[in-house]
């Protein structure tokens, strides 16, 4: 499985998790920006979300996982001395090297060639397109994502609640 990695494990900035992600386009160019450059020093003293250690270091027991996150590679160093400090393992991280590729369009791409089970997504632009695409996504509950629901788009507040519905499509899938 994959897990996107800011406003899922990783707090955003001041417990801000602003924009609704309706009306994006899948198509386009991304944007160098400011934020692009500064992008390695933006994660500094941020904390984990809520459960987020004991739930990546419980579907660790049972499941492979990578985090897809949009952060520029720049900041990798830090992103794994990150989860180092703060959920005692470092997984897989599958970063973005390239600003000319959206956000959702580098995580749509990358998710679909890993093919996992389940996504992990706070982002409901991304989830609502990688639901499309895989058999389950798990969107952590946020006031700006309230408006999304399909079929395969389960809401958690907490990773770990999302366990019984993994070993179910574990189980269906075999």
């Amino acid at each position: 499985m994959t897990f996107d990695l800011d406003g899922v494990i990783c707090r955003p900035p001041f417990g801000i998790n602003p924009g609704r992600g309706q009306n994006k386009k899948r198509t386009g160019e991304g944007t160098r920006n400011l934020l692009w450059r500064t992008e390695r020093w933006r994660y500094l003293g941020r904390r984990p979300m809520d459960g987020a250690a004991d739930g990546l270091r419980s579907i660790a027991l049972e499941f492979e996982f990578a985090v897809v996150s949009a952060r520029s590679g720049d900041a990798e160093a830090l992103t794994r001395g990150w989860f180092e400090r703060n959920i005692g393992m470092t997984p897989r991280l599958c970063l973005r090297h390239d600003w000319h590729e959206k956000p959702a369009q580098f995580k749509v791409r990358t998710i679909s060639d890993l093919r996992p089970i389940a996504h992990f997504e706070d982002d409901p632009h991304t989830a609502q397109w990688v639901a499309e695409l895989i058999p389950a996504v798990f969107v952590i509950d946020w006031w700006r994502n309230r408006w999304l629901s399909g079929p395969n788009i389960y809401r958690i507040q907490r990773i770990e609640e999302a366990l019984p519905i993994l070993r179910e499509l574990v189980a269906r899938s075999t």
